[in-house]
């Protein structure tokens, strides 16, 4: 077994389990070539073109003033651009170690750092593939006086070599609408994701590093899929695996994952 520099045995993080770690920490200690899908929607550490705007917390800087409803901050929200690159080069970096031959990355991302995604996913040594659009629909989106409103966010998606040929097809614009309230403030429709999954072969497993509330790990033990996941907040893992232990993973999955 490897260990840590203090020699203190590095954990296992079996299959089927949403993890309390740190992002980074999760995905360094997968086995290589052990993941399928890495499906994930990091921090944006967007929310604003200057320092002030970026710095704040994210119940501010991405909820309306009239929002009458709460919800809880998260963390890793406040880097700057480069850092917020350098953080991401070094999970992605992991994510490809951990993913097999022909694995794929599908990633969450606004258009304020849709351009430094798309460079530092091919940086960590992947090959984009292109980028998808969420279509949050009328009525789901940040209107902006004179201009064009932020109705869409994006899905870059990537893949470790070659893209494997699967007879699956998924449209490039998801029209997809959230109930109110959200139960986490950057949450992502379940419907959406329960396409996504489709990429993965029967059998593979998908990882999501920031698991919010555990939508894209709800949509792979839908499916079938073996799944890991991890969630650093306490009040978004409680949530997020509550969530998950609703749902019943159909038979094969459970022998899968023994």
């Amino acid at each position: 077994m490897n260990t840590e520099s203090n020699n203190a045995p590095i954990p296992a993080y079996p299959l089927n389990q949403l993890h309390q770690v740190d992002a980074l920490h999760l995905v360094s200690n997968l086995p290589d070539e052990s993941l399928d899908m890495l499906l994930t929607d990091p921090p944006y550490s967007s929310g604003g073109l200057h320092v002030g705007a970026r710095t704040k917390t994210t119940s501010k800087k991405y909820i309306n003033s009239s929002t009458k409803a709460q919800y809880q901050d998260f963390i890793s929200d406040n880097m700057d651009q480069r850092s917020w690159q350098f953080w991401c080069h070094a999970w992605l970096s992991q994510a490809r170690r951990a993913l097999k031959p022909g694995g794929i990355v599908v990633c969450c991302i606004d258009w304020r750092q849709l351009p430094a995604l798309t460079d530092v996913v091919q940086a960590a040594g992947f090959t984009l593939q292109g980028v998808a659009v969420w279509d949050k629909t009328p009525g789901r989106y940040r209107p902006r006086r004179g201009g064009f409103a932020q109705q869409a966010e994006f899905i870059v998606w990537a893949s470790k070599g070659a893209l494997p040929q699967r007879e699956v097809y998924l449209p490039g614009v998801f029209q997809a609408r959230l109930e109110m309230p959200k139960q986490h403030l950057t949450e992502k429709p379940l419907d959406m994701a329960r396409q996504i999954v489709r990429l993965v072969p029967p059998g593979g497993v998908v990882c999501d590093l920031f698991a919010g509330c555990g939508t894209f790990l709800l949509a792979a033990k839908e499916a079938g899929l073996p799944w890991v996941g991890s969630e650093l907040d306490g009040h978004y893992h409680q949530l997020a695996s509550k969530r998950l232990a609703a749902v019943k993973a159909p038979p094969a999955a459970e022998l899968m994952a023994a």
